[in-house]
Parts: structure tokens; sequence; C-alpha cells
């Protein structure tokens, strides 16, 4: 393991992205990346002139720290729509730059150094740094892969039991999963709520 000594103790042992790292074997062995989604189009025309409309106008400026307004109300529109949970678009939608960073901030907000998290491996790039920035500890529960091949990858509930200590604050949950694929069914979930009550954890939810 390389020592990066401008780095704080908590981030030593991280890395470059596994994106970045598939991305050059990619260039260097001639082959297709399938690392990470690069579509080999550009966007939708009418997304696109609206965008360049915008350019020079009073959306072209610095945006309310939660959200454009009317970006919130959509959000939390399609919500409503698509999952029936109803939010306050002023109150309980926040924007950010992208998933990766509302992980982030989710992290650095909810844990105390030493806090345990607990989420399912194989585990998304970025989890493991947000919760070592925030000083908190990642606690693995296996994903199983199917025993035919052909299933779902699955965890064995006694694992995520054996993961909870004193120390756990979150659960963070990554459904549809990245990179198995697995959908988490509504007993696993039903499960997972009920270990997150019995043990008064914080669940975060990545879908």
């Amino acid at each position: 393991m390389t020592r990066s000594p401008e780095l704080a103790t908590r981030l030593q042992g991280f890395g470059t992205t596994v994106f970045a790292e598939m991305s050059a074997l990619a260039v260097a062995t001639g082959s297709i990346n399938l690392g990470q989604g690069f579509p080999d189009y550009p966007g939708p025309p009418e997304v696109l002139d609206v965008a360049r409309a915008a350019i020079g106008t009073a959306a072209d400026q610095y945006p309310p720290g939660p959200g454009i307004p009317e970006l919130r109300a959509a959000v939390a529109e399609h919500q409503q729509r698509f999952s029936g949970l109803a939010y306050d678009p002023d109150t309980e939608v926040l924007v950010t730059a992208g998933a990766t960073e509302a992980l982030a901030a989710a992290m650095l907000a909810l844990l105390e150094p030493g806090d345990d998290v607990v989420l399912l491996e194989p585990i998304y790039d970025s989890y493991s740094a947000s919760v070592a920035m925030a000083g908190g500890v990642v606690r693995p529960v296996p994903l199983h892969p199917p025993a035919d091949g052909a299933g779902r990858w699955t965890f064995d509930p006694a694992d995520v039991r054996a993961a909870v200590t004193p120390r756990t604050r979150l659960l963070l949950l990554n459904t549809p999963h990245n990179p198995t694929g697995t959908v988490l069914t509504a007993e696993e979930l039903a499960f997972l709520a009920e270990v997150a009550v019995a043990h008064d954890l914080l669940v975060v939810t990545d879908e």
C-alpha cells in the first residue's frame, strides 16, 4: 500500500477510482470500456437547446443553496408519482451535483468519528471513501452470488445481524445494487427495516 503523506490518516490507502483504473486499462489494451457508462452520442436535442438558450440569462447564475425551486418541486412531484411518497420541496428536497456529492455530504453530516456503517459488499466505488472522510468505519455484509448462476445476489440475514454492533450508526443501502444489479425484495427491505428500527439506525438509500 502506497502512503500519501499529504493525505489525512483516515484516507490512507485510497487510490484513484476503479473507473479511472478500468478506463486506463481499456486504453492501454485497446479493449471496449465497460467500466463506466460513456454514451457515444450527445444528449437529447431539446435538452441541449434549452441549455444553450440559458447561457447569458438569469438562469446562468449561482442557484439557491438547496437548488432551484422549480427543480425541487419537480423532484417532489416525481417521487409522489412514481413512489407514492410526499415531500415538501421547500424543506425536504436538496439538489446536489450528483449522487456522489449527496452521499459524501450525508456521511459527513450524519457520522461521528468511530461510527460503524453497515453496507452490502461488493461496495460501490465512492462509499468507503465517503465513510472514511467522515471518520466512520465500514462494516460490509457480503452479497452471495446465485448458486446456479442464474438467480439473484442475496445476503444472509445472520450476516446483517452480526455486522451490527453498539457502534453502528447507519445502514447504507444501494438498490438496484451496483455492481451486481440485484434489486432488494420487499421481504429483504422489510427485514433491513426491522434491524434498523431495533437498533435505532439511520438509513441512507442510494437508488
